[in-house]
């Protein structure tokens, strides 16, 4: 458990706080670009600040404080002109640098407008989302991590805005023993309830789930550590018949890029979804979290051009009011979310199981300090020669992936996701069973896993 004082301390992001200040240091997505292209001006809010995201007439990115400085306004009903954008109520427009560039009610000659200056933040794009910086000048580089900027490959984004703190959902990317629960029995019995549980489902709904269910059964435990890295740590596991040199317990899964990027499989070959979660704190009770896939299709399938990258938001309930428990990433929100606003860590009792849960709190607070004693946290980039894909010195060469992978097993996630394009007993797709099943273009997705699977025949038949 944790102090009421180191609880407030993790938990809080607006300006001035300890947590805040850490977080001001980096550049956080706040926007899905697709979000502009349907609307060029959009309220938006990160780290306790409200403010206004707009795209002008010539295509230049700005950032400004939400309140007009003439009269309050919101410039979310502002105008986007040629260069920046005017308010709405009396006409004062203003740059991506907060300059007041027209104030048109003011006699022609004035040269009132050149005193006033909007709040104004740097903003970038990158990978189908934008970028904002809120920190101390000058700001650092964007990092541009693997999965952003990776040649080739199938994008989507989907997302959800949750009703609580930031570190509910960061603490559950380093909780490797939920998932045998609240992905196998909990997902097997929200299926029980609709009628949807047929031995098909039992025996895959995330067949790693059922494996590590199994073991339970017989008495198999698991112990966990933080295996750490330059960018932060990935997960380590070994179930007690494991030696201690088995590839899940010395290089582990899953690698946090703090400090809040969860990577999944962007380095196992063969495998095709690999993805980014990401949990944007919006303020101390509600975060933006999104889940970034790259589908990475094997040569010789013919994947179509994106002109962008499609973005939808993923509900929480169905239209009843009921939460859904039927896809991974619902079941994974409605534990971050039923915590309530903020989690009340001082009545937790950790247990094994929570090794790295416990490391990311104490890495959380040791880079608050950090900020606390004038320096820069990790992953601060200001070396142009080391943005560009990172955390790619994380990759291992094949014979160890392949360890890796050996260690999961044949029945794990990695199958259970290659069948995406299968139709289950019960008649709906393999997708259908985790968030993908929201992707824009899932249709498409789905294609090319069959075209993928009709490649590996054919091969297979003339190898």
């Amino acid at each position: 458990m944790l102090t009421a004082q180191d609880n407030e301390l993790l938990t809080r992001v607006g300006p001035g706080t300890p947590g805040g200040e850490m977080m001001r240091r980096y550049w956080h997505p706040i926007l899905a670009t697709q979000q502009l292209d349907e609307n060029p001006v959009r309220k938006v809010k990160i780290l306790g600040e409200e403010l206004a995201l707009y795209r002008d007439r010539s295509g230049t990115l700005g950032l400004l404080g939400l309140r007009c400085p003439h009269r309050l306004m919101s410039l979310e009903y502002g105008i986007p002109e040629e260069q920046g954008l005017r308010c709405g109520y009396h006409g004062w427009m203003f740059d991506e640098e907060g300059r007041c560039i027209e104030t048109p009610l003011e006699p022609p000659d004035s040269t009132f407008r050149e005193k006033v200056e909007a709040l104004h933040y740097p903003v970038q794009e990158m990978g189908g989302l934008v970028w904002a910086y809120l920190g101390p000048s000058p700001a650092p580089l964007l990092p541009r991590w693997d999965l952003f900027v990776r040649p080739g490959g199938f994008r989507q984004i989907v997302a959800h805005r949750l009703p609580c703190n930031w570190l509910q959902v960061m603490e559950n990317r380093g909780d490797l023993g939920h998932a045998t629960y609240l992905h196998g029995r909990l997902a097997q019995y929200a299926l029980e309830r609709q009628g949807r549980l047929t031995d098909d489902s039992r025996a895959r709904y995330n067949a790693t789930m059922r494996q590590q269910q199994d073991r339970l059964d017989r008495g198999v435990y698991t112990k966990y550590q933080p295996v750490w890295n330059q960018f932060g740590f990935s997960k380590g596991n070994l179930e007690s018949d494991k030696s201690e040199d088995s590839a899940s317990w010395t290089i582990g899964a899953n690698s946090f890029l703090f400090p809040y990027i969860l990577t999944f499989a962007p380095y196992q070959p063969g495998t095709i979804r690999k993805s980014y979660q990401i949990g944007v704190p919006l303020d101390d009770t509600s975060t933006w979290h999104f889940q970034y896939f790259f589908y990475d299709f094997p040569p010789g399938v013919d994947v179509p051009e994106q002109d962008g990258v499609p973005y939808a938001e993923v509900p929480l309930d169905y239209e009843n009011g009921e939460p859904i428990l039927d896809n991974v990433l619902s079941q994974d929100m409605i534990a971050w979310w039923s915590q309530g606003d903020i989690a009340d860590r001082t009545q937790e009792h950790l247990g094994v199981s929570d090794a790295c849960v416990i490391a990311y709190r104490n890495l959380l607070k040791e880079q608050i300090k950090v900020v606390q004693d004038g320096g820069e946290p990790m992953n601060v980039f200001r070396d142009p020669a080391a943005i560009e894909r990172p955390e790619r010195v994380l990759e291992q060469d094949s014979e160890t992936a392949a360890k890796v992978l050996a260690s999961r097993g044949a029945r794990g996630t990695i199958y259970y996701r290659a069948n995406f394009h299968k139709v289950s007993k019960g008649g709906w797709l393999y997708i259908d069973d985790d968030v993908d099943r929201y992707c824009p273009d899932r249709d498409t997705i789905v294609q090319l896993y069959r075209e993928t699977e009709e490649l590996q025949l054919r091969q297979a038949q003339g190898a």
